[in-house]
């Protein structure tokens, strides 16, 4: 087998996950805040690249090409030990899972993250957005972003958040599993763009989607298609992260 066993990794997991879970809550808030940072720095890479390539490409075109650059922000997140809420769907859980923690601290850890995941990407979001800040193309395509998430109905934003929640706990497994930091930085790369590719539903990444494309003026969603689809997110992103990655893996360490 290519790498460590599960086992190994799971435990290292369970390690990891007390530490995360023992820091206080300023310096959870701090890690929380970057975080939403670096994550709006994959952001502007994605709408800038993509506005650039939509005057010589195909829209759908650019998006695909482009979307190879949001795993830019994925490196910041993973080089720079800043932390989205939606990468504790696992190494905590392992913690509880295994008896090392309580349900309580995991509830302490994500409210904290996701509220300063989400004041972070707000604050630079509308920096971002400050006219004369960027290109005409790269607000437009931040509204295009803004448009392909609020169009969704109900059950397609719902399968298209546990597909994300999955992904982005695949890699938080991967990175954990990586023996080297170039190895991680590859996997971030990869799993920024196979987030970002098919438009998939994350509720840090996609709250700055549609508050990028409303401060643009550049998308016909709301603020209420801003609450919405936030919140159909949250609960998907669990699903799909714990559920569907962190229970199995769970099981798979302790068959491994």
């Amino acid at each position: 087998m290519i790498g460590r066993e599960p086992s190994e990794v799971w435990q290292d997991s369970l390690e990891d996950g007390q530490r995360r879970l023992g820091r206080p809550a300023t310096v959870l808030a701090a890690t929380g805040l970057l975080g939403g940072f670096h994550v709006t720095l994959g952001l502007l890479a994605l709408v800038v690249s993509t506005g650039a390539l939509a005057a010589v490409v195909p829209a759908s075109t650019a998006h695909v090409l482009g979307s190879a650059t949001f795993g830019i922000g994925l490196v910041f997140l993973t080089v720079g030990r800043s932390e989205l809420f939606t990468e504790n769907f696992l190494i905590p859980v392992a913690a509880v899972l295994s008896g090392h923690a309580s349900k309580a601290s995991v509830g302490r850890l994500w409210a904290i993250t996701f509220a300063l995941n989400l004041v972070g990407v707000a604050v630079f979001v509308l920096i971002a957005s400050t006219p004369g800040v960027l290109e005409r193309e790269a607000l437009t395509a931040a509204g295009e972003l803004a448009d392909t998430l609020a169009e969704r109905d109900l059950l397609a934003a719902a399968v298209s958040a546990v597909l994300a929640g999955a992904v982005i706990t695949v890699f938080t497994w991967l990175a954990e599993a990586a023996e080297s930091d170039l190895t991680r930085v590859f996997v971030a790369l990869l799993v920024g763009f196979v987030l970002l590719a098919p438009s998939t539903n994350h509720s840090v990444v996609g709250f700055g989607e549609i508050l990028f494309g409303i401060l643009a003026h550049t998308t016909e969603a709301g603020w209420i298609d801003l609450i919405r689809n936030t919140a159909v997110a949250t609960v998907g992103n669990v699903a799909g992260g714990v559920v569907l990655v962190a229970f199995v893996r769970s099981v798979q360490a302790g068959a491994g």
